[in-house]
Parts: structure tokens; C-alpha cells; sequence
């Protein structure tokens, strides 16, 4: 779902300041500019927090978004800074677009926010565009000092600097800490980083490099003794720190790759579900005969064998496993579902539901503005693993002619649906192939 056009639109708007240099005017306007970002993905608590060091201030610009956990409410901090400058660090009016230093991060944490907008998190997260990185940490260095001056649990920090732009091999580094003014902290942030780059592996195509912490927006973090990781592209940029550092000269598809890690990191340690990876029980509903469950599975086809329409009550003597039948326009018709466990552990009875939901495909393919409730059935049957159940019938009456789109959800506490977690749009076949819980079969009702 990350969006590569979305990203290059914000680092496009960032890179059009003339400068956005700490002690530049224009600073004031990006700033601006990013809360607006913030509050227009729906967030409500989004301020500037001003900061003072040398006779000089700024703003950084911080967005939260409350936890559901009751331990405490840890906070997990994703930043980038989104100050720049030119080759002259004392050059507050030269043109500095700074479109990987660092638009770029900026650009992942506005998207990564506006994903997660929808999504219960456990731990609180607060995304946090800096101000003042250029010139030594001034920005991070004041909130790490304001949170801990706060007794603020700070849980975790990830940060990006620079991401946008691959080196030869496309590589990403995952940054873990080593050293540094805190040793103790060094097998945590190690631990992150193994979470990260196995995001990378399990969702990118991205080569990851281990690498250290330094030099940027983690380490005032890192000193306060918080557990803190980054991603970074790596050195070789020739457009650093100069007027050609253009959002031309990057890479969106590479940009959104980092992205993803980086979300999926994000989720990793705080989504407030159960890990499908790590359940026992693993729902699924086929888009293909060949479906064995993986994901994603094969390009969907809208003909799941698993779900199937039959014209006559199972109460009035018809038989389900006798297969699919055209609908009829305008009369009840009956939708059975099928589904598999392809776990290592039963499902126990009364556990798991099925939503079934019809759309006219004519209108659109969105989740889940197009679609309108069938009926939801609790399993009242035990799955074992490696097995499957029917479930049905859903009372069902068309109203379309010749096409009509049928989709079924699968969920149990053990192993929830994208729809579960995800409560903002979706396009239809992108969840269908990445998600197992979710079958779809397109029909042609008559009469």
C-alpha cells in the first residue's frame, strides 16, 4: 500500500522551498507544511515543538499517535529531519532542494503515518520531523532532553537520513547501535535491526548491509540510553549537500522499498493483533484450485473454488457439494464458503466468523466503499489442521444483471484479516492476492 507517487509529491513539495536551511525564513513554511501533512491523514495531536540552542531556534514538528496498551504506554519514535543545507554550512540563502538529505525521510514517515492512521497500535508512536540536524542535532538533541526531562518511556527509535537514493548494488543499511555512550543498549538495538532487515527480506527486494549508528538524529536518543536503529542508503551520493540534490536524481520505487521495511518494522513491534507468523492457526479461503494458502498467492482470477452459490435452501433437500449454479436476478439465492487450515494446530469450534459481502464491479473495486454486508456466520464446527469446513448457506439476493462480485472474510482471534486491522480503503485484488482470509468470486446472476 505504500505509494511511490505519494512520496515523490512530498519530497517534490519540500525540495520547492528555495532553502529549508535552520536558519533560513523558509524553514517556518516547511514546518508548516509537514503538520499540515500530519493533520490531513486525520491525526489530531500534531504541534511544534520549539527549540533554542546558540542564540538560534526552530521548530521540530511531532505527531502522535496514541497506544492501546496499558503497560505503561512505551513510546516508539520515527524521525527524519527535514532541514538541509549546501556544501557551506553557514549558507542560509543558497538554493538548497535537499531532496535526499532529507526529503526523503521525511517523505516515509509522512507516508508511513498516513497508513498507519487507521491501525490499533499497542505502543504510542510519535513521528517527529527534526530541524537543526545540519547543524549538530539541535532539534533531537532538545526533544530527546524534553522526553526524558518528562520521564517519557521512550521504547524504541527509528530513524531515516537519506533513503531515496540506492547505491550500485541497491542496497539499504540497517544502522544498530555499537558503542556509543551507552554499551548496555547495544544488544536491543541489535535485536531491532534483525527485526528490520528481515522486513527487508519478507517484503522488499532490498539487499540489506549492517552498518552503524552515526552521526544523525538517533544519537542524542542513544545517549539518554534509548535503543535506537536507522536506515540509510548508504554513502556514494554525489548530489550531497548541493544545489542538484533534485527530486529528479531519485529513486520512488527505491524510496518505497525503505518505506515498506521500515512500516513493516514499525508493525512488527507494536501492531496490537496476533502475528499470523507466529499463530498456530492459518486461515484461508483459495482464489485458485492450485491455492495452497501461500501469500501472495497467484494473480486473482474472481473464480474461488471455495466459494459457491447454489439456487435452492440447503432446507428445502438441495446439495451444497453439488456445485456452483448461476444466480437467479431478483430471489434469494445461497452462498456456501469453504475453509481451510493449513496451520499446525486445530481451530476449536465457535472461534472463527465469515463476513460474506456483495458489489457491482461496474462501480468499482475499492474496499469497502463498494461492497455492501451479505451475512456473517460463526464456524460452529473445529478445524484441524490441514483441514476444512463449509460454511453457509448466506441468504443472498442479486439485483445486478450479469455481473456481481462475491467476497468472503475468514478471521479468528489467532489470525485476523487485513479488514480486521486495516479500516481505511483498499483496492479489492491487491487484498484478495495478499491476504488468505479473503476469497472472491465474480458472478453473472439471470432473469
Amino acid at each position: 500500500m505504500v505509494s511511490a507517487e505519494a512520496l515523490r509529491t512530498t519530497v517534490e513539495a519540500l525540495a520547492a522551498f528555495h532553502t529549508r536551511h535552520t536558519f533560513s525564513p523558509h524553514l517556518g513554511e516547511a514546518a508548516a507544511l509537514i503538520s499540515d501533512q500530519f493533520t490531513a491523514a486525520g491525526y489530531t495531536d500534531v504541534a511544534r515543538r520549539p527549540w533554542s540552542h546558540a542564540g538560534h531556534s526552530g521548530d521540530n514538528v511531532v505527531c502522535t499517535k496514541p497506544g492501546t496498551g496499558s503497560d505503561g504506554n512505551p513510546v516508539i519514535i520515527v524521525c527524519a529531519h527535514y532541514d538541509c543545507r549546501m556544501e557551506d554550512l553557514g549558507n542560509a540563502t543558497a538554493r538548497a532542494p535537499g531532496a535526499d538529505d532529507n526529503a526523503s525521510g521525511v517523505a516515509a514517515i509522512l507516508e508511513i503515518a498516513r497508513l498507519l492512521a487507521p491501525v490499533a497500535l499497542s505502543a504510542t508512536v510519535r513521528f517527529v520531523a527534526f530541524s537543526g540536524e545540519e547543524q549538530g542535532l539541535w532539534g533531537s538533541t532538545a526533544y530527546a532532553a524534553q522526553l526524558h526531562a518528562a520521564g517519557t518511556d521512550v521504547y524504541r527509535v527509528i530513524n531515516l537520513d537519506m533513503v531515496g537514493r540506492p547505491p550500485e548494488d541497491g542496497s539499504v543499511t540497517v544502522e544498530r547501535d555499537e558503542g556509543n555512550a551507552v554499551p548496555g543498549n547495544d544488544a536491543a538495538s541489535k535485536a531491532l535491526g534483525a527485526v528490520m532487515a528481515q522486513a527487508a527480506a519478507s517484503y522488499t527486494a532490498l539487499p540489506v548491509k549492517l552498518g552503524p549508528i552515526y552521526a544523525s538524529d538517533y544519537m542524542p536518543f542513544e545517549a539518554h540510553s534509548d535503543v535506537t536503529v536507522g536506515a540509510f542508503e548508504g554513502e556514494g551520493n554525489p548530489h550531497y549537500h548541493q544545489t542538484s540534490d533534485k527530486p529528479a536524481t531519485l529513486d520512488y520505487d527505491y524510496l518505497a522499498a525503505v518505506t515498506k521495511t521500515v512500516l513493516a518494522t514499525l508493525l512488527a513491534e507494536t501492531l496490537d493483533v496476533a502475528d499470523e507468523a507466529r499463530s498456530a492457526v492459518d486461515l484461508y479461503i483459495r482464489d485458485s484450485q492450485a491455492d495452497t494458502g501461500s501469500q501472495p498467492s497467484g494473480a486473482p482470477n474472481g473464480a474461488s473454488p471455495d466459494l459457491w452459490v447454489r439456487n435452492s435452501d440447503i432446507q428445502a433437500g438441495d446439495d451444497p457439494e453439488l456445485g456452483h449454479q448461476t444466480p437467479v436476478n431478483g430471489v434469494p439465492n445461497f452462498l456456501y464458503v469453504r475453509v481451510h487450515n493449513r496451520g499446525t494446530a486445530a481451530l476449536g469450534s465457535g472461534v472463527a466468523q465469515v463476513r460474506t459481502y456483495q458489489g457491482d464491479p461496474g462501480a468499482g473495486a475499492t474496499w469497502p466503499a463498494r461492497f455492501q454486508p451479505i451475512g456473517t456466520l460463526v464456524i460452529d464446527q473445529a478445524i484441524p489442521a490441514g483441514g476444512s469446513v463449509r460454511v453457509g448457506p448466506f441468504a443472498w439476493t442479486p439485483h445486478s444483471v450479469d455481473h456481481e462480485r462475491l467476497l468472503a472474510i475468514a478471521s479468528a482471534p489467532s489470525d485476523h484479516s487485513v479488514p480486521d486491522v486495516y479500516t481505511g480503503e483498499l483496492d479489492t485484488d491487491l487484498l484478495v492476492r495478499f491476504d488468505n482470509n479473503v476469497g472472491r468470486r465474480d458472478v453473472g446472476p439471470q432473469g
